[in-house]
């Protein structure tokens, strides 16, 4: 039975707060991505972080800056992390 109140097949947005880990990237990808988009991910691969900001193009797609500490983040694509948390 549902949840009450829940939206059966809708997919949510991660949205701010949310704790993140940013996906290993498979040896098979790596020959269809390009070089700066490789070496970029690859510097964060499986780290936690936390979304602090959700950018929305005119497109739809959207963006996410990742805060990994004081000092350390990174934008993605939505595709590139798993939600472990919502941050409540």
């Amino acid at each position: 039975m549902n949840e009450p109140n829940r939206n059966v097949g809708v997919l949510e947005r991660p949205v701010e707060g949310e704790l993140v880990l940013i996906k290993a990237i498979p040896p098979e990808a790596k020959a269809e991505m390009e070089p700066e988009d490789f070496f970029y991910l690859k510097g964060f691969e499986n780290k936690k972080g936390t979304i602090t900001e959700v950018i929305e193009s005119h497109t739809g797609i959207c963006s996410y800056r990742v805060d990994f500490n004081e000092s350390l983040f990174g934008y993605f694509y939505e595709g590139d992390f798993f939600c472990i948390s919502n941050g409540n």
